[in-house]
């Protein structure tokens, strides 16, 4: 009962303390209660405000992001571009080839009789090849000459031949090689002839002798090239064989072969000439080839009807051994070439025309480069507006004073046996390389 008392005592002294308050109490609680609310309400507009403006920011270095991984696409997209291109051009590059040959030559040469005297210099020839492998199989092969340094305005003979004062820009070689498999081979194009020791390899450091030997430079003649198809089987047992179909020499009324070659310029093409070549080097240090070159009609005669001449066969045979002696090494080199020719109605002295040579030689080492001594007998009979013939004698040296670099110099006797007072005799100096 007195619990009960209590508490209702209490209950009455709160209601009555609640009562108490006035009005104004309230409402000064009620305005603090809003400021209390406006003030967490400003907090929250600024702490929004800042999540609005990080959010932004955000917003910015993601599409700053994306802009930057945009360039760097379009960068890595040109790197890779640049790459393939840098990729294509080193691939170029490894499968092209440059290289070339020159020679330098001093002649001090005298006639008997007093007749003639020559001393002449003359930057005989300058020679770049360039060359491309498209695949393992396929590949080009160019070779550019200038001849006595410049080409001047007046073409002393016609365009009838390389052997002017004024010089010459020839493309000797241009043609495509393609391999079938590792023994069987064809190429098209402008290329030399397979014929003779020299008209293929007739690069300064490859030979004895200041001047090309007369023999192969008239009879065959070197260096000889036309423009056609060709093909290579080369044998196990040491054995090749060279076939060709080229374009044919236009020989004029003067017989003169040499001056049968038109160089693949704008040339009569009415009868080609077919050529076949047999080589063996089973032996090392042994090379014996044989070649055949056959034309119907020598002087093209559809075009020059007035030049009577018939068909021409050209018969070459060669040997060149090298072997060790003590500290050297000897070398000897025999070729035979011989053009029977058809001729109608002119001088029966131009139907047969042919040369032979001997030439021994000695190759040393030593401390300052190899240096070489050969000689040569050389036998000539050809035609030119009348008919030649010598008996050449020559003897000298060469200093290799780099693989690929020589000096040379030779003494020769050119003996005129239809001729008296017209022997000739000198001696010559030069200079070669090739790279």
């Amino acid at each position: 009962m007195k619990k009960l008392s209590f508490t209702i005592a209490l209950l009455l002294g709160a209601s009555t303390s609640a009562q108490a308050l006035t009005v104004d109490e309230l409402a000064a609680q009620f305005e603090a209660y809003k400021k209390q609310q406006n003030a967490k309400f400003e907090q929250l507009s600024s702490e929004n405000s800042s999540l609005k403006q990080q959010n932004q920011t955000l917003k910015q270095k993601i599409e700053s992001t994306q802009e930057q991984v945009a360039n760097n696409t379009t960068a890595v997209e040109v790197v890779s571009e640049n790459i393939d291109v840098v990729g294509k051009t080193a691939e170029w590059f490894n499968n092209t080839s440059i290289g070339g040959y020159g020679e330098l030559h001093y002649q001090n040469r005298s006639t008997e009789g007093g007749n003639s005297h020559k001393e002449e210099i003359d930057f005989h020839r300058f020679v770049l090849f360039f060359a491309h492998d498209f695949s393992d199989n396929l590949r080009f092969f160019s070779e550019l000459e200038i001849e006595h340094s410049f080409l001047s305005d007046t073409d002393t003979d016609g365009g009838a031949s390389s052997d002017t004062s004024d010089g010459a820009v020839e493309l000797e070689q241009a043609y495509l090689e393609y391999d079938f498999n590792q023994n069987a081979s064809a190429k098209a194009g402008l290329f030399l002839m397979p014929v003779g020791i020299m008209n293929e390899t007739h690069e300064p450091d490859t030979f004895y002798g200041v001047e090309r030997n007369e023999v192969e430079k008239s009879i065959i003649p070197t260096t000889w090239w036309e423009a056609g198809v060709g093909g290579t089987y080369r044998f196990d047992n040491g054995i090749s064989v060279d076939a060709a179909v080229m374009s044919g020499l236009e020989v004029g009324d003067n017989y003169e072969i040499r001056g049968g070659r038109r160089k693949v310029s704008k040339q009569t093409a009415n009868d080609p000439i077919i050529v076949g070549r047999v080589k063996y080097t089973g032996v090392p240090g042994l090379e014996l080839a044989t070649t055949v070159l056959h034309q119907t009609d020598l002087a093209q005669s559809d075009k020059n009807p007035a030049v009577d001449l018939g068909s021409a066969t050209l018969y070459e045979t060669h040997a060149i051994y090298s072997r060790a002696i003590g500290p050297g090494t000897f070398t000897g080199k025999a070729l035979y070439s011989r053009w029977d020719i058809n001729v109608n109605n002119g001088d029966q002295a131009a139907e047969d025309q042919y040369g032979w040579y001997l030439e021994p030689s000695y190759r040393l080492p030593t401390s300052i480069g190899d240096i070489g001594v050969y000689g040569r007998y050389q036998k000539l009979d050809y035609y030119k507006g009348a008919d030649k013939n010598y008996n050449i004698w020559e003897a000298g040296a060469n200093w290799w004073i780099h693989n690929n670099v020589v000096l040379k110099a030779n003494y020769i006797y050119k003996e005129d046996t239809l001729n008296s007072n017209k022997d000739e005799r000198g001696f010559d100096l030069g200079l070669g390389y090739q790279f």
